[in-house]
């Protein structure tokens, strides 16, 4: 029984012996951490959607003209400057009516040129007949000549007019056939000219729908083609943030997980799709941008961008009563300080009224080992 009792006391001992070892242990806790002050930091509020890159300017080109295809310039993946023909259509049949054109257009103005004279040779006829009508005139009405001679020269008088007329009729209709030949030479020359179209910007052949040789009819595509300096993303978005994507709104584009480029809403559709509650937005991209059309890519949207007072996320941890809090190096002491969080961006979380923690040093590694009034040892 004594035995016993010396037992439990010398257990109890031990106890009491321990426990003020631990508490000396936790008196004395010491925790490597590493420090840094707040700084200033660019925060966001960013919405993600995904885009499809397509070409504002694009189209197919068909043949304005019936005809064999005598040549295709451009292969697919080469690039036509603008104004330059793409490829010809049966040159030599719309050659050769330009020049049938130009022939019946010079013998039109042969006979114009005619028909002019013969105006100008009745007018003469004309002036000696009304002569010879004024001189008859006086004589007969003096007795000099017979009625017979009077009237002869009468009705030459009367014919010289009818000849002018005729002869002006005749003028006028050579110069109606003068005109019709110069505008069949232009319709021949714009058909000449269709034959070869080209486009009005720098444009990238894409496909080749004929090969030379084929026939082509009047509407049959050719070629198509895209202006990759017209190149856009396009997304839909969901129709509670119509408000907020104005034109001019920034947006990242990421392709494969690497920022691609920056660029800026410039359309917005002003119609929302009743069935997706969609609608469309439309962003330029850089001339010299690598993404083709059809291409799928990632977007960040920027909805809100400010420059404020942060540190690195980590460093922020849940706090009492769901508040959040930072630890500060306070003369080698761990201090716990609440903090109101805003945006989070780039592993930045910003500081909302950060005034009473600048220039202070704050926990940014070893934090989640540190209780408060921790002694603190700081690695540099």
């Amino acid at each position: 029984m004594k035995k016993t009792v010396l037992y439990s006391l010398l257990f109890v001992v031990l106890l009491l012996g321990c426990g003020r070892e631990s508490q000396q242990e936790v008196a004395d806790r010491t925790v490597k951490v590493q420090t840094a002050l707040l700084q200033e930091h660019v925060f966001r509020k960013i919405f993600r959607a995904q885009g499809m890159v397509e070409a504002s300017r694009k189209g197919t080109i068909a043949s304005l003209v019936p005809g064999r295809i005598d040549k295709i310039y451009f292969e697919e993946g080469a690039i036509a400057e603008a104004g330059e023909s793409l490829f010809q259509v049966d040159l030599e049949n719309l050659t050769n009516r330009v020049e049938l054109a130009q022939k019946d257009l010079e013998v039109m103005r042969a006979s114009r040129l005619t028909t002019q004279q013969g105006v100008q040779l009745a007018r003469i006829k004309l002036r000696k007949a009304d002569q010879d009508y004024d001189r008859n005139k006086k004589l007969y009405e003096a007795n000099v000549i017979s009625t017979d001679t009077y009237e002869q020269v009468e009705m030459g008088f009367n014919s010289a007019k009818v000849m002018l007329e005729g002869a002006i009729a005749l003028d006028v209709a050579a110069g109606a056939k003068e005109q019709q030949a110069e505008t069949a030479l232009k319709l021949a020359q714009k058909t000449l000219n269709d034959s070869h179209p080209s486009v009005p910007y720098r444009a990238l052949i894409l496909e080749k729908r004929k090969e030379e040789a084929e026939f082509a009819g009047t509407g049959t595509p050719i070629l198509s083609v895209e202006d990759p300096a017209s190149r856009e993303v396009c997304c839909r978005v969901s129709a509670i943030y119509w408000e907020r994507l104005q034109p001019g709104t920034a947006v990242d584009v990421f392709f494969g997980g690497e920022k691609v480029c920056s660029t800026s809403i410039y359309f917005r559709a002003e119609v929302i799709d009743s069935a997706s509650r969609t609608f469309e937005i439309k962003a330029k991209l850089p001339a010299d941008t690598s993404l083709k059309s059809g291409t799928l890519c990632d977007l960040e949207i920027i909805l809100t961008e400010r420059t404020g007072w942060g540190v690195m996320s980590d460093a922020v941890l849940p706090g009492r009563e769901g508040r959040m809090s930072v630890f500060l190096n306070e003369n080698g002491v761990a201090k716990e300080v609440d903090v109101h969080c805003g945006l989070s961006t780039d592993g930045f979380t910003e500081i909302l009224s950060p005034e009473p923690l600048i220039d202070k040093e704050l926990i940014v590694r070893g934090q989640a080992f540190v209780r408060e009034g921790d002694k603190l040892e700081i690695e540099r």
